[in-house]
């Protein structure tokens, strides 16, 4: 919306072009270490045909874990919206519990669940038939499903929870049919949040390491990511790490820019009450239904098949768990903190105009594409002569969890912004309000909310981290995550359950206190 004008001054110095800048400045600055790091002997070329296989095949698996990602998520969502049962609360929960679960904790679960030695690969071995392998393409989509639907689904529920209850009203008296309502209602706010979503789940999936280390099954299934930590961690090749980084980022963005141009603005208008029920509450229980069992039956199994480490939680009591779980605790909560700052920093771009964000988007959107253990590999590179290793690594790990984190932060904070701009811009730019006033009198009262729910998801998303902590774990830096790939590694796996089993119900508190803190302060 456009404001009163003002000074080119003030608009190249806004906080959020200088935070975009800076974001952007170290992205540059870690991938230029990383490269000066290196011994400069030959390196492959970025582009040569073992590398475009590794590209080619990360955008396939990627494409089909989107294709199937956004249908069942979409659906799921439209169930939750239409349906209300005892029980949704909890369902809630668990989907928010999917989509933060570390990355690592699915794996096992899918192993848990699926794997040879698994509960359906020991009920077919009891039946005579032999349990199909879970390693491989067909491994990695199912993962990334089991993680992502949740994600779209919980995404277009708050989109939804943002629309005006004065349409709804408007349905009921005009009496729309279940497919009025999905016409009218429903397929303008998807098709709108749709590119979007498009490119955050094709990203995740294109760049995902745990996943495709863990159920991958060799090197036909490598994405680029498992390309630059072998790179860094055992061949120590750090200028081919670095171009293919670079290469990653450059495609990332690509994609990003490309889709995010089809993405129309965020429409949110005033309204004083939100809540309103549905005049296709009553429709489509069969279908609903279906949606719901499926969808429990496709996410839930992985999840609660760490509560087999239930007996195996007095193998945690150990001088080594609580460290790790010290510094995991630390860890993520100063990652939450400056995720937060650091994504209402760029979404302060929104009280300007939608041309304003580009930077910020542009920003957020790198913190994707990046690798994180090559952005933390590239700050140590140059920043290892100041510090002490083990400090350096310490604080080195909060950051960059930070900004992996800050995508999401950002996706939930710029839409508050936005529409306080969009009904309040005006006023508190002919009273002179700006910065800090303007931010404690007029935003927070909506901001509140969604920040609680940014620093629970940020957090959540450090907790479960072991792409950075794979790198550069061991000694003082040791995490939840890194002992649990440790346990899974010797084959401790009744440890590793345990492990897996505090992650998952770390991460669920914490998804669970975000959905608190949200509705508490609508």
């Amino acid at each position: 919306m456009p404001g009163l004008q003002r000074p080119p001054a003030e608009i190249v110095l806004h906080p959020a072009r200088l935070t975009a800048l800076a974001i952007l400045a170290l992205v540059c600055g870690s991938l230029l270490g990383l490269a000066g790091a290196g011994s400069g002997a030959a390196t492959p070329a970025p582009l040569g045909p073992y590398l475009q296989h590794i590209a080619a095949s990360a955008a396939v698996q990627a494409g089909l874990s989107t294709l199937l990602s956004l249908p069942v998520g979409t659906a799921l969502a439209l169930a939750l919206l239409r349906r209300r049962f005892p029980g949704r609360d909890l369902l809630l929960a668990l989907l928010a519990s999917a989509a933060v679960a570390p990355t690592i904790v699915i794996a096992f679960g899918i192993v848990a669940i699926y794997g040879r030695s698994g509960l359906l690969g020991t009920l077919s071995g009891s039946l005579g038939l032999q349990a199909p392998s879970i390693y491989g393409l067909h491994g990695i989509v199912l993962a990334h499903l089991v993680m992502n639907a949740p994600l779209v689904a919980r995404a277009l529920l708050h989109a939804f929870e943002r629309e005006p209850g004065e349409r709804l009203r408007l349905a009921a008296a005009l009496g729309f049919s279940a497919v009025d309502c999905f016409r009218h209602l429903d397929w303008p706010l998807i098709r709108r949040e749709a590119p979007a979503l498009a490119v955050l789940v094709f990203l995740l999936c294109f760049t995902s390491f745990a996943i495709v280390l863990a159920l991958g099954g060799g090197p036909a299934n490598a994405t680029l990511e498992v390309a630059i930590y072998e790179a860094v961690r055992f061949e120590a090749d750090f200028t081919r790490a670095a171009a293919l980084a670079a290469l990653q980022l450059a495609l990332c963005l690509g994609l990003a820019a490309g889709l995010a141009a089809l993405t129309p603005p965020i429409r949110d208008e005033a309204a004083a009450d939100r809540q309103a029920s549905r005049p296709d509450a009553g429709a489509l229980r069969g279908p609903d239904g279906f949606v719901l069992l499926l969808s429990i039956a496709l996410i839930a199994p992985p999840l609660l098949s760490v509560a087999s480490g239930l007996a195996a939680l007095p193998l945690l009591a150990s001088a080594e768990v609580a460290r790790a779980a010290a510094t995991s605790a630390v860890i993520a909560a100063g990652a939450g903190l400056a995720a937060c700052l650091l994504a209402l920093l760029l979404a302060s771009a929104a009280r300007s105009s939608p041309r304003g964000t580009r930077l910020p988007d542009l920003a957020a959107f790198a913190m994707l594409g990046l690798p994180p253990f090559a952005f933390v590999a590239g700050l140590y590179a140059l920043l290892r002569g100041l510090a002490d290793p083990a400090l350096l690594g310490l604080g080195l790990v909060p950051l960059v969890n930070a900004l992996m984190a800050l995508p999401f932060a950002y996706r939930l904070l710029w839409p508050v912004l936005a529409t306080g701009a969009a009904r309040y811009g005006r006023l508190a730019d002919s009273l002179g309000l700006q910065g800090w006033n303007r931010l404690v009198l007029v935003e927070w009262p909506a901001l509140r909310g969604a920040l609680g729910a940014a620093f629970a998801f940020a957090a959540a998303l450090s907790l479960g981290d072991f792409g950075v902590v794979a790198l550069f774990g061991g000694g003082d830096l040791t995490t939840l995550p890194y002992l649990l790939a440790n346990r899974l590694g010797a084959y401790r796996t009744d440890e590793a359950g345990a492990l897996a089993l505090l992650l998952v119900l770390s991460a669920g508190c914490l998804a669970w206190l975000a959905q608190r803190w949200s509705r508490r302060h609508a």
